[in-house]
């Protein structure tokens, strides 16, 4: 299905500065006009949702937003995952495209809505006091847990799935209204391919990639030695 280029979630604020400007313009009022018009090219702006060629690479997650990567540390347990995990914090500011995109294709199997306060996206355990949004995915063996997080501006998560969807690669799956961050939590077989401070794009920069298997690589490496 054609995404559309503007996020359904800014019609509610797109049409009615639209009309506004509208009304102001057949009564003449120059400024107030000059006013609504300014906040429509605002959210037009905002609530953009560009077309992106989502590049479907096995053993690759794909960064699941836009913004700058602020976070990158190695995590034990947690409420939804066991064992040691790779946690990729990715900040958005205003300026960022806000829609999330699936870092993988998989089956969802957990959607959990946290209440919560909204404090900046960029202070110290967020994803723990922020209301935030959790949605885990289930890739083959693999499980991977994104979670959007809202912000000082943000104050509405919007999730487009629910438990028991499958979800491909680089399909839309949220936006966050207004900025804010969104985490995600890879499994310990996979290398970030991103740095601190590095800008990403959603479904389009590679955020991680699968160490090759050691038997894998101890076949090839005798396999060249016997060459």
């Amino acid at each position: 299905m054609k995404e559309p280029l503007i996020a359904r979630e800014g019609l509610r604020f797109l049409v009615p500065s639209l009309v506004l400007f509208v009304v102001f313009c057949a009564l003449r009022y120059s400024t107030l006009s000059l006013v609504c018009f300014l906040f429509t090219l605002f959210f037009l702006f905002f609530f953009r949702n560009p077309k992106r060629v989502i590049r479907d690479e096995e053993g690759v997650f794909i960064s699941p937003a836009d913004g700058k990567v602020v976070e990158i540390r190695d995590v034990s347990g947690g409420e939804f995952l066991d064992g040691e995990r790779t946690k990729i914090g990715i900040f958005m500011s205003p300026f960022d495209v806000h829609v999330n995109r699936a870092p993988c294709s998989g089956r969802v199997t957990t959607v959990q809505h946290r209440d919560g306060a909204f404090a900046m996206a960029f202070k110290k355990d967020i994803d723990q006091v922020n209301e935030r949004n959790y949605i885990l995915i289930e890739s083959g063996a693999d499980k991977i847990l994104m979670v959007q997080i809202a912000g000082f501006l943000a104050r509405r998560i919007t999730c487009y799935v629910k438990g028991g969807d499958m979800v491909k690669k680089g399909e839309r799956v949220g936006i966050i209204s207004f900025g804010s961050r969104v985490d995600i939590y890879l499994p310990k077989g996979y290398e970030p391919m991103v740095d601190l401070q590095e800008k990403v794009r959603g479904g389009v920069t590679t955020l991680a990639r699968k160490r090759p298997d050691t038997h894998e690589a101890a076949s090839v490496a005798k396999g060249a030695v016997d060459a």
